[in-house]
């Protein structure tokens, strides 16, 4: 479901639910919706032949962008040219266009819309903390692309892999 109220986001702590930044799908036709981890746990996301990568598919890719003279500028090169805040466009050399969607945060409210960009994987953070999920991040202040791990309550944008 569409959860627009932070009270109902902030409860729904077990099942999927999506969102517009700001709860505004003015924001759809550019940064798409976010999820909280528990609809990424659904499978149901991408289309049939796609799934939301696991952690070990982030990684082949930064390692692949590594391997190919983009070391510390693997997030430089799948960000798009234009829609980022101070200096933080990449050269998108790739066709990722990444863009800073923001995120939504477990209490329900809305951030950093033009400098960060955070994806789910579909992978938990394997630790005694079952409530984090992993996550990839770009920020418009670093060109890299960090490893990242939120509660799962958190809304963050997916990207999809073909299978």
């Amino acid at each position: 479901p569409n959860i627009t109220d932070n009270t109902a986001w902030f409860n729904n702590l077990s099942t999927g639910a999506g969102c517009y930044y700001e709860n505004d799908s003015d924001y759809e036709s550019t940064y798409g919706k976010m999820y909280n981890w528990y609809a990424v746990e659904t499978s149901k996301l991408c289309p049939t032949g796609w799934h939301v990568p696991t952690d070990s598919e982030w990684t082949e890719l930064t390692d692949y962008l590594y391997s190919n003279g983009y070391s510390g500028e693997e997030g430089k090169v799948l960000k798009a040219t234009s829609g980022w805040d101070e200096y933080g466009n990449g050269t998108d050399n790739y066709g990722w266009n990444g863009l800073p969607g923001g995120y939504r945060y477990g209490l329900g409210d809305f951030y950093s819309i033009g400098s960060t960009f955070s994806w789910w994987s579909s992978s938990y953070y394997d630790t005694y903390f079952s409530s984090y999920a992993e996550t990839r991040n770009l920020l418009n202040s670093f060109d890299d692309v960090s490893l990242g791990s939120n509660f799962k309550m958190f809304g963050h944008s997916v990207r999809c892999l073909k299978d």
